[in-house]
């Protein structure tokens, strides 16, 4: 597969190249790469596929060779020829086993050099004029072979052929062989042209499919990330990057659900920055968003377990959601975040007693089905003992009454420690 780095304006020069038609085979870079890959794997795989068929081929021109050749050449023509049944037998054999498909180009390359050769040099031994004939076809085979069947592209069984071709007639010289140029031409020249066209058609329409899916795939791929963003952007806060409103309500609905079948507690923190209307109309709201930020990294923090959820319920409010947590441990919650904010020592806008931003916490919780049917039974809690905090003076939490508790225990001082009993 493609790097997801390559740059969107190179592709779509390359695809505009595709279509005007350029002789070219290579994308060049990374896109070039990734065409290599792709094409290598295809051809070992249709190659492993095919080679029986092949070989097939090869016996059935080389049992009618046989039938009509002399006694006296046998010997030399099934020296030379018989070779070429080896290399399609070992070429196949490597493409099983996958160590190998790195060097597929390299193999089967030389392999088809070496078959070329074989068949061209065979012509120049055989003295008998119809077996002559049929070797002159075993050129042919090979030819087609190589340019149609193997799997190699364009340039590599360009090289193989016609280097093959050469070496075999210097082959055929060195065993004092009488090469027959008019067939030779017929067969091999000819041949050979006609498989340089089909294969560079060939290339060229693979590559233009490839490029196309590629093209496909990444626009794809694309659309995919997007609605992903949209669905991020659309679930959460694009200030603060906590959970929104929307996205709590999907979660609090589902572990409401969760916590009614288990029988499990469910726990609410409504948290409000004080004096935060102060500090925007002091500092401004650009420093206004920047505390935001802060605070909401604080609050974020403390959501570590799965199902735990950090929420920017509007404005200057956030919420905080704990499954499987009850009162005391909720309590403890709201402890530690007035600390953790105390200990981040935010500055707070001028004209105000507190030097440092602070806020207040309203608890709530409840095992859903006992004496609440509802989540947003719950909320409305929470958000009760948030305004019992500010009016307790700020920089504090309270625990909502009636929940059950008995109302002599709901109101806890924030100093009072709960580490032991949580």
């Amino acid at each position: 597969m493609l790097d997801p780095d390559t740059d969107q304006s190179a592709l779509a020069a390359i695809a505009a190249e595709a279509r005007n038609g350029t002789w070219r085979l290579d994308f060049g870079g990374r896109l070039e790469a990734a065409y290599l890959d792709d094409h290598r794997a295809r051809s070992v795989a249709f190659f492993r596929n095919s080679s029986l068929f092949i070989f097939l081929l090869y016996l059935l021109l080389s049992s009618g060779i046989y039938m009509l050749m002399p006694a006296e050449e046998l010997g030399r023509w099934l020296g030379l020829y018989g070779w070429v049944g080896v290399i399609i037998a070992t070429a196949s054999l490597l493409t099983r086993f996958r160590y190998f498909d790195r060097w597929f180009e390299l193999y089967v390359g030389a392999g088809s050099f070496a078959a070329v050769a074989l068949s061209v040099a065979v012509t120049g031994v055989v003295l008998n004029p119809v077996a002559g004939q049929l070797t002159q076809v075993a050129i042919m085979y090979a030819i087609v072979i190589i340019y149609g069947v193997v799997g190699l592209r364009f340039k590599h069984s360009l090289y193989a052929g016609w280097a093959g071709g050469l070496a075999g007639t210097v082959l055929a010289w060195a065993m004092d062989g009488a090469v027959n140029w008019e067939l030779l031409h017929r067969t091999f020249t000819g041949s050979s042209l006609l498989g340089m066209f089909i294969a560079y058609y060939a290339e060229r329409r693979d590559r233009e499919l490839f490029l196309q899916a590629h093209l496909l795939r990444d626009a794809q791929e694309r659309t995919e990330e997007y609605a992903s963003r949209l669905d991020r952007l659309s679930r959460h806060d694009a200030l603060t990057g906590l959970a929104n409103r929307r996205h709590f309500d999907e979660e609090v609905q589902q572990e409401w659900r969760r916590a009614t079948r288990q029988q499990t507690p469910l726990a609410i923190l409504m948290i409000d920055i004080d004096h935060f209307k102060h500090y925007n109309d002091t500092l401004g709201h650009v420093n206004g968003d920047n505390c935001l930020r802060k605070v909401a990294s604080i609050i974020a923090a403390h959501t570590r377990r799965p199902g735990e959820l950090a929420v920017r319920y509007g404005g200057e409010e956030f919420l905080l959601m704990f499954p499987d947590t009850g009162r005391e441990a909720a309590c403890l919650q709201a402890e530690r975040l007035l600390e953790a904010l105390h200990l981040a020592r935010l500055p707070h806008a001028p004209g105000l007693a507190r030097e440092h931003v602070t806020v207040s916490v309203g608890v709530a919780a409840v095992v859903p089905g006992t004496t609440m049917l509802a989540p947003g039974e719950l909320i409305c809690a929470a958000d009760d003992a948030l305004y019992e905090a500010k009016h307790a003076g700020r920089d504090t939490w309270r625990y909502a009454a009636g929940i059950d508790e008995r109302p002599g225990e709901n109101r806890l001082a924030p100093s009072q420690d709960l580490r032991n009993s949580a």
